[in-house]
């Protein structure tokens, strides 16, 4: 196409030919300016997660309309965490701190995976924690309760010992007043250590008392105990599996640690030396 004698004039002019390099230069900035730009992606994991959010606390499938503002929203957050690193506000903020360093374990843990622990392994463990696997001492006992309430509940416990049904001479009590196989420590916790002392050396087979509790009164008769005694390999072995592992996670998380720290020279302001690590 041929121009007009007048636009050529106009283009041989040093001012026009000025603004059109300007102008070519400052697209060129512009496009290199939003290349620059540092960019937020949601992905399509990501988009799925939110989706799938939304389904699990409204029950049905977000609308197109929900959907954008549901993205709006995460762009927004993902916009102010950026700029608020950007501007260091993360940096004297303790919860971030110690939000980041809790997830810096986690991932040091994803590094070092710990491995599925051997049978030796398994028995080792076993061998050296065996008071971590103990079956707790038992009783089955029976017990009548005289409430501390009502005049005299001692001297009514003690003449109950007499009778040839002492179980019926009592009154009625909030816990039970039979047990089977209770653990001597449950007891302990629910009567009180001068209860659960009687429980564990009254003679079988016969009342005794009166004993106190918080409760009030009692006579109590033991029929039968089971000392405390190590449980068999093959009942806790996924037990044994798990202390293992969480014992070789402790310790790898510890060495990552002692690397960190041969990384980084620390000062403490007023102390010539550290803390020891």
């Amino acid at each position: 196409m041929t121009l007009p004698p007048v636009a050529r004039a106009i283009l041989r002019e040093p001012l026009t030919q000025f603004l059109l390099i300007g102008l070519v230069l400052f697209a060129v900035a512009s496009v290199a300016r939003d290349l620059r730009r540092p960019v937020v992606r949601i992905d399509e994991a990501e988009l799925h997660q939110l989706v799938a959010y939304w389904e699990a606390q409204a029950q049905r499938p977000p609308t197109a309309t929900e959907l954008q503002a549901m993205l709006r929203e995460r762009i927004d957050e993902e916009l102010l965490a950026r700029e608020a690193v950007r501007l260091g506000l993360d940096r004297e903020d303790l919860i971030i701190r110690r939000r980041l360093a809790q997830k810096m374990a986690f991932a040091s843990e994803d590094l070092e995976p710990v491995p599925e622990p051997s049978e030796a392994d398994l028995r080792a463990w076993y061998a050296t924690h065996a008071v971590d696997h103990v079956a707790p001492a038992t009783a089955t006992f029976r017990h009548v309760f005289f409430s501390s309430d009502a005049e005299g509940a001692e001297v009514r416990a003690r003449a109950a010992l007499s009778l040839p049904r002492p179980a019926e001479a009592g009154q009625p009590f909030v816990l039970p007043l039979s047990y089977v196989g209770a653990a001597v420590r449950d007891i302990e916790r629910d009567y009180g250590p001068a209860f659960s002392r009687q429980v564990e050396t009254a003679p079988e087979g016969r009342w005794i008392g009166p004993v106190k509790s918080a409760y009030g009164w009692h006579i109590l008769r033991v029929e039968r105990r089971v000392p405390a005694a190590a449980m068999p390999f093959e009942s806790v072995r996924s037990d044994l599996a798990d202390a293992w592992k969480a014992d070789r996670r402790t310790q790898a998380n510890q060495a990552f640690i002692r690397k960190l720290r041969a990384r980084y020279r620390v000062e403490v302001a007023g102390m010539a030396k550290p803390p020891a690590t």
